[in-house]
């Protein structure tokens, strides 16, 4: 078992690169040139911006832990036989909106240990937010918790909305969620980002995160865009499943997320399985 000043000075050293690779990403916004398209409606993109990022990221943890694996966006996985440890790593989360100009992206980076994350972060930097997590989740190193409210009707919820590339069977499904959640909680809320909403819902913001995906959704979850968000929240006092309200261990997470602080968890499962 790692001890706890073990996490933290991995947390540690994956906010400096984090810091770093945001740095690299402010220098280039006004430089920046489309390197790859990666769907047919040319609307998922990756730049050299990201790739800038991704390759400091990858260096840094080579210098520094050259047994480890690494799984990357856009480097795909290189997993290492010689450790237990595994580096997960979007180095743009929201590669459109900063290519549009939209500040609010972040670099995402987790660490597993035998295939369980044990810490993780999400740094947005032109706000320099900081959500970092080891033991205790943290914003810019102040201790953050999930929100304490118990009454449905006095909840804040971010549901994760459909795109393009969604899937046509989930988005009926996904509007008569958020109408029968909008006749349950106070307001419905909703970012682009899965790790913003997650990171949200860990400081007591939201008072929960639904997305509602399925293994046919070629739009849904990227482990790499909520593996730290999701360790985010069950640090911070939350709690986490599928829609079927069972633990997250498929990572291709074929069954949507449920985050929340685990005092108003069972009363959203039950209003989302009730829609088929």
């Amino acid at each position: 078992m790692l001890s706890d000043k073990i996490k933290q000075e991995f947390r540690l050293f994956a906010e400096k690169l984090a810091i770093q690779a945001g740095n690299i990403l402010i220098s280039k916004k006004k430089d920046f040139i489309i390197k790859k398209v990666k769907d047919l409606q040319q609307l998922d993109i990756a730049t050299s911006a990201d790739y800038a990022s991704e390759e400091y990221i990858i260096a840094q943890i080579k210098k520094y832990y050259p047994n480890h694996g690494i799984i990357a966006e856009e480097s795909g996985i290189s997993k290492s036989d010689m450790s237990d440890f595994n580096w997960v790593i979007d180095p743009l989360d929201g590669t459109k909106e900063y290519a549009k100009g939209i500040p609010y992206y972040y670099i995402l980076i987790a660490l597993e240990y035998k295939n369980t994350p044990i810490m993780g972060i999400a740094y947005q930097p032109e706000t320099k937010y900081m959500f970092s997590t080891d033991i205790k989740t943290f914003l810019n190193s102040h201790t953050i918790l999930v929100s304490k409210e118990k009454t449905l009707s006095k909840t804040f919820i971010s549901v994760r909305l459909p795109s393009l590339s969604s899937s046509p069977l989930i988005r009926p499904k996904i509007f008569t969620v958020m109408s029968r959640l909008c006749e349950a909680v106070y307001k419905i809320r909703s970012t682009q980002w899965d790790a913003e909403s997650l990171a949200y819902t860990a400081m007591g913001a939201y008072d929960a995160y639904v997305s509602i995906t399925s293994k046919e959704d070629i739009a849904h979850h990227k482990w790499w865009d909520v593996a730290p968000g999701i360790l985010m929240v069950k640090n911070a006092g939350g709690k986490v499943t599928d829609l079927d309200g069972k633990p997250i261990t498929d990572k291709t997470l074929p069954n949507g997320i449920v985050a929340s602080n685990g005092l108003i968890h069972d009363q959203l499962l039950k209003i989302i399985q009730k829609v088929k």
